[in-house]
């Protein structure tokens, strides 16, 4: 298991989302960041091993406005016994 960790620009986050969800990525948390000239978002996500590509095509097509270098990418190991990356909102 994998998790996701990427930067990109808050103007493309409804439509990534939405992509994401087209290949079975359910569970998506946004965390959004304000200034006067800058809009970034954070999305943190699970995937098994087989989908880290297809997830990173994803967000380079879907998750970019055109312009170089703004978007970031990281994929990062996920074991059993790590916490979850998800509040509990259930209790």
């Amino acid at each position: 298991m994998k998790k996701v960790t990427a930067y990109v620009n808050t103007i493309r986050v409804h439509w990534l989302v939405h992509e994401l969800q087209k290949i079975g990525i359910d569970e998506i948390m946004v965390t959004e960041y304000f200034k006067p000239k800058s809009q970034i978002s954070r999305l943190e996500l699970k995937c098994g091993n087989i989908w880290v590509d297809q997830v990173r095509k994803i967000i380079h097509d879907v998750g970019t406005t055109g312009i170089a270098c703004d978007h970031y990418f990281e994929v990062t190991d996920l074991h059993p016994d790590d916490k979850s990356i998800f509040p509990d909102l259930y209790g």
